[in-house]
């Protein structure tokens, strides 16, 4: 190979090398920008949701979105929504928030009864031993 070939190629590389690394760089870039907009759209998001819900609510919700963020998040969007078609009436309270956390999760209110030197049980079953 000749020096002027061998010079070319070594052009050619270090072009592509400079094309790549500015190609990485935009991409991060790109994600660090659409990281950032989420994380305004979650502060947004939080703030709003945060003015309907009583004091009490608020440290459930925080509690619920270190815990269980799709779930949070799912009742963020919904209270979103409800404000938006202008349907909340009321502030919502922890008792609330509960109910739809557990209708989300297809949980089930249970009453548990516990009698003096028995074992607690759904207040179903008790019931249903009584009858």
């Amino acid at each position: 190979m000749s020096d002027d070939e061998l010079d070319n190629l070594r052009e050619k590389r270090k072009r592509e090398l400079l094309a790549q690394s500015l190609k990485n760089e935009l991409a991060q870039k790109k994600q660090k920008e659409a990281l950032k907009k989420d994380q305004e759209k979650g502060i947004r998001s939080s703030m709003i949701v945060n003015n309907v819900l009583e004091p009490d609510a608020i440290t459930h919700m925080n509690w619920l979105t270190q815990n269980n963020p799709p779930v949070a998040q799912t009742i963020k969007d919904t209270i979103i929504l409800l404000l938006h078609k202008n349907e909340l009436r009321k502030k919502i309270t922890k008792i609330e928030l509960m109910k739809i956390e557990r209708q989300l999760t297809g949980q089930d209110s249970k009453i548990v009864v516990k009698r003096r030197g028995k074992e607690a049980t759904d207040l179903d079953k008790a019931i249903k031993k009584e009858e």
